[in-house]
C-alpha cells in the first residue's frame, strides 16, 4: 500500500470525543485522514480519505509493547528503551528508530533514525487544547509518522492518568 507524498512540513491534529477519540490529521489545505482510538485499550484504526487503513494496538497489557499493522501484516513495533526509561525503540520496515522526549514535561517528542537524524517533532497544542502539531524535519514514511504520533499520544494518556491518581 502506498501513500501519497505529503508536501507540507506541518500537520495539525485535532482531537474530539471522550472514551472513543477521533484524531483528525490535516494540513492547511487538506485532510490527511482520521485516527480513531477506542477507549482505554489503546486500540486504534486510521482511515485516509481514499479508503486506506492502518491498525494500531498495544499488544500487552503489562508491557508497553505496540504494533502497527497494514493489511493484517505487522509493519512496525515499538517498546520502551528500558524499564524506567520513557524513550521508545521502534522497528519499522527493518530499520531502527528512537522516539524520545525533549525538555521537561514530555510536551515535545522527537523521532530519530539510527544515524541520529531528526525526522519528526510532535508538539502538544497547549495546556487547555487537545491535539498536537507534527513537524516533519526529514524524509519520513507516513505510517511511521502516524505510529510515532500514536506512541506519543499513549505516553500523554499515561501521564494524564498518573496525574489524576
Amino acid at each position: 500500500m502506498t501513500y501519497k507524498t505529503i508536501t507540507t512540513d506541518k500537520i495539525e491534529v485535532l482531537v474530539s470525543g471522550f472514551f472513543t477519540t477521533r484524531h483528525l490529521l490535516r494540513t492547511n489545505t487538506e485532510v490527511i485522514g482520521e485516527l480513531t482510538l477506542r477507549g482505554l485499550k489503546m486500540l486504534g484504526s486510521f482511515r485516509s480519505p481514499d479508503g486506506r487503513e492502518l491498525e494500531l494496538e498495544k499488544t500487552s497489557w503489562w508491557k508497553s509493547v505496540y504494533e502497527i499493522r497494514e493489511g493484517g501484516a505487522v509493519a512496525g513495533a515499538a517498546h520502551p528503551r528500558g524499564f524506567f526509561r520513557r524513550e521508545f525503540l521502534l522497528d519499522f520496515g527493518g530499520q531502527a528508530y528512537m522516539l524520545t522526549p525533549a525538555g521537561f514535561g514530555g510536551r515535545v517528542w522527537r523521532l530519530f533514525d539510527s544515524a541520529g537524524t531528526l525526522l519528526l517533532e510532535v508538539r502538544h497544542r497547549g495546556a487547555f487544547r487537545r491535539g498536537a502539531y507534527l513537524t516533519i524535519r526529514g524524509e519520513i514514511d507516513f505510517p511511521l509518522m502516524l505510529f510515532a504520533y500514536y506512541l506519543v499520544n499513549a505516553r500523554w494518556q499515561e501521564q494524564h492518568a498518573a496525574a489524576a491518581a
